[in-house]
């Protein structure tokens, strides 16, 4: 029942001021049958929220007002009046750092109004300051948790930049909010390190008189004396400690700079910059270093800049025995240098059983005459870490199959060597990825031939490009791998890279299994409108539940549940369709994720060899409905074409197999979309087109030239079971894995029969979010899941496989 009576605030927000309304809801009570007349008694600036006697709301916003009549038919028990105004409050929040032992402190300022007053009245929250500090403080918790205490900056950076992908805070309560905050570091944080410099500064000094005496006992050039002194500053001061003695004394600056090699100087040089930016940043700690210091800075700076002055833009390799000063950091900070890589791989070619072949990796600049011309990428000035892995059935690994390597600007990366052994005859394929956190970046194969008998020959460099090396934030990979034997290597690979996990399912065949749970979804998806919602939601859950306990090895959900704070889209890698991942419900004790997979987290898949695109370029739309499509497609292809302005060219309606191929073959840029039949066999796909079938083979050619490649599309696939795959020779034979080899930017598809009217409100949706709201794949496909799961009992909102970067957004050209 609805409370009653004059609502006054109930208390304040934590450590804040703020206006006096906490609660929009001003007044609530109930209504007698002669209490009918408020347009007199109530003011004409607050909405009206009345209760209908069977539990609703109708809500008047100012200033209109029921009629007596109306009030009188509808028989309202009670009515709440509800501010719609505008309100403000500031606060301070304590936010965590990536060591509980320190915390960020958060001043924030918020301005709020309810612009749905029947929404928050039903949420029953009557307190909004103390609602949306909630919000925000469980939303950046998992930002600041990353960085250090004294990367207050780049914390505060990283939560104005991720707040744009968060839920807008009250919308849920229907609330409009817009807030913004400044992070700093607390002020015992800030005592400790002032009581550390001082600490650093004496040993420093102690450490000259030290030297000073050991020069004098030992006849030490002082020249000598110097470099040893301010190489110390550097590797235990810092640069601001290094950069402010170097200032004091600018007759050394040439014989510190001619002792550093090139990397160092550059390091140097860039964290310098960086902490000049920052310093005299609008930020809370922007007044700690007074202007001489920071004139003295930028004075070493210019020093910097002249060493390198007429030098060549692209440095030599690393010196050898010269170890460049490079601290761990995240790829993502920061802006760095725009170049292009490849990434090079040398394996022996041939070789007989039982001889050790080492496998040697790097990733190089690019060269003009190696490969083709990349667009460029950004390194940070600090090097960036990727994980290289390697995938080599049938060779004997000697040692740890992935490793990490640096990279830095305008410098080739060092040489990782992987030791293999060969055992079985035959042709083995060796892959290599290379991986930025949880972002694949790129791969490629090479092959050895072991025969009985041989000598051992080298084979060529095989090199790929790297074609994108964007990291994206709370992104994790999980890799599939199928092996020799049968089992399956999951590997999980995002801020923390896991080791490879075996895993035998206990199934045996998984593709039988996963046929099963297909067609039972297809039969739900059949009778969802004659069989009861809340059952068959129990059934679905209890499948995805069940798929979670024995489809996932033990190990990777434990690290699953590490990282999932964290994580803000999941991607699974491989090439095999082993389990639905979109069904899978994650549940282990007291831990649970909110639902399926799928509707808490955008989930995409990719598939090797699969580029990475971040920009899906949308010039013009092809919709193809051959004859004998459903009903509902010419309906389906209405909406979208509405969902599209005038600067996208309609290219029209594909009916003909030869016009679908001649439109591929040729490039086709922007968006292809099927709203049709497609027939899945043991046989593989087949859509019956006007002059023939068209089936996943067809695209062969396009798939071998990379006719895709340079327009990268958006492939829609709106038809039964569109994302099935079956096993052709030495790779799996689809419609996604075709599309995306011959170089399509993204491809969504279906995993079993959907019911034809939720496919149509799928797609409307998806595109409204991908094309009208720019949201990007993952996000837009995981909205447009949310949009139809609640049709009775019907699965269709589980059956969208997406495959692409979750981060990808369409441009209009």
């Amino acid at each position: 029942m609805p409370d009653t009576g004059d609502r006054q605030p109930e208390q304040e927000p934590p450590a804040g001021r703020h206006t006096q309304l906490v609660d929009p809801v001003l007044t609530v009570r109930p209504l007698s049958r002669f209490d009918f007349n408020l347009r007199s008694a109530v003011r004409i600036d607050v909405g009206l929220v009345f209760v209908t006697p069977d539990g609703g709301y109708d809500t008047y916003l100012p200033p209109q007002r029921p009629m007596r009549t109306q009030m009188v038919v509808k028989r309202y028990a009670v009515v709440y009046e509800v501010d719609m105004g505008v309100h403000s409050f500031s606060t301070e929040l304590a936010l965590p750092s990536d060591n509980d032992a320190f915390e960020f402190t958060a001043a924030v300022d918020v301005s709020w109004q309810c612009l749905e007053p029947a929404r928050f009245v039903a949420t029953g929250h009557r307190d909004v300051p103390r609602l949306l500090l909630g919000e925000l403080q469980q939303a950046a918790r998992r930002v600041t948790r990353r960085f250090a205490i004294a990367a207050s900056a780049q914390a505060e950076h990283a939560l104005l930049q991720e707040k744009t992908t968060w839920q807008p805070l009250g919308s849920a309560a229907g609330l409009q909010v817009t807030w913004t905050l400044r992070l700093k570091r607390d002020q015992e944080n800030i005592d400790h390190q002032r009581r550390l410099q001082t600490i650093q500064h004496q040993e420093a000094l102690a450490f000259v008189r030290e030297q000073h005496e050991l020069a004098a006992q030992q006849q030490l050039p002082l020249e000598q004396l110097k470099i040893e002194f301010y190489q110390y500053y550097l590797e235990n001061g810092g640069v601001h400690a290094w950069a402010l003695h170097l200032a004091a004394h600018p007759e050394d600056s040439r014989l510190v700079m001619d002792s550093m090699s090139d990397d160092q100087i550059r390091f140097v040089q860039a964290r310098l910059e960086t902490a000049l930016q920052s310093l005299i940043g609008d930020t809370a700690e922007s007044h700690e270093l007074d202007a001489s210091k920071q004139s003295a800075l930028r004075a070493v700076s210019d020093i910097l800049d002249q060493r390198f002055a007429g030098a060549s833009p692209v440095s030599p390799p690393l010196r050898q025995g010269v170890a460049p000063i490079y601290p761990g950091s995240s790829p993502s900070a920061g802006h760095g240098t725009m170049e292009s890589r490849r990434l090079v791989a040398e394996l022996a070619e041939q070789a007989p059983p039982g001889r050790e072949v080492p496998l040697q990796v790097q990733i190089i600049q690019e060269r003009g005459d190696v490969g083709v011309a990349l667009r460029g990428f950004a390194v940070p000035a600090q090097g960036m870490r990727l994980l290289i892995t390697v995938h080599a059935p049938g060779l004997l690994a000697l040692g740890d199959l992935q490793q990490e390597l640096t990279i830095v600007p305008g410098c080739d990366s060092d040489v990782v060597r992987f030791g293999l052994r060969t055992t079985i005859t035959g042709l083995h394929t060796v892959t290599v990825r290379v991986f930025c956190g949880g972002s694949f970046l790129g791969e490629l194969r090479t092959q050895i031939s072991v025969e009985a008998d041989v000598p051992t020959r080298d084979g060529p460099a095989h090199s790929s490009p790297l074609n994108s090396l964007a990291f994206d934030p709370g992104e994790v990979t999980l890799q599939v791998l199928k092996t020799e034997d049968g089992a399956y290597s999951f590997q999980l690979l995002g801020e923390t890279s896991y080791a490879p996990e075996t895993f035998r399912l206990r199934a045996g065949d998984p593709e039988r299994i996963t046929g099963y749970i297909y067609q039972e979804l297809r039969s739900s998806a059949a009778a969802a409108h004659q069989i009861d919602g809340r059952q068959a939601r129990e059934r679905l859950r209890n499948l995805g539940v069940s798929l979670w306990a024995d489809a996932v090895p033990e190990a990777v959900r434990r690290q699953f549940w590490e990282e999932a704070d964290r994580i803000r889209a999941f991607t699974v890698l491989g090439e095999h369709d082993v389990v639905p991942w979109e069904l899978l419900y994650p549940i282990d004790g007291a831990q649970e994720g909110d639902g399926f997979l799928a509707e808490w987290l955008p989930i995409v898949r990719r598939v090797f060899g699969q580029s990475r695109v971040r920009e899906l370029p949308i010039p013009k739309v092809a919709f193809v409905i051959p004859p004998g499509s459903p009903p509902e497609a010419a309906q389906e292809v209405a909406a979208l074409r509405a969902k599209f302005d005038s600067t996208i060219t309609d290219v029209g309606t594909l009916t003909r197999r030869s016009q679908v191929q001649d439109l591929v073959n040729a490039g086709m840029a922007g968006l292809l979309h099927f709203a049709c039949h497609n027939t899945f066999t043991e046989r593989g796909s087949r859509v019956a087109m006007e002059d023939g079938g068209f089936d996943p083979i067809d695209l062969a050619y396009a798939r071998r030239t990379g006719a895709l490649r340079d327009t990268r599309p958006l492939v829609f696939f709106n038809a039964c079971r569109s994302a099935g795959e079956i096993n052709w020779y030495s790779s799996s034979l689809g419609w996604a894995p075709q599309f995306l080899r011959a170089g399509a930017g993204a491809f969504v598809g279906t995993l079993w029969p959907v019911r034809s009217d939720s496919a149509l409100m799928f797609a409307d949706t998806f595109y409204h979010h991908l094309v009208r709201e720019h949201l990007p794949l993952g996000e837009a496909s995981m909205k447009a899941r949310r949009a139809i799961r609640n049709h009775g009992g019907d699965p269709t909102w589980l059956a969208y496989a997406v495959y692409g970067s979750p981060a990808a957004r369409v441009t209009i050209a």
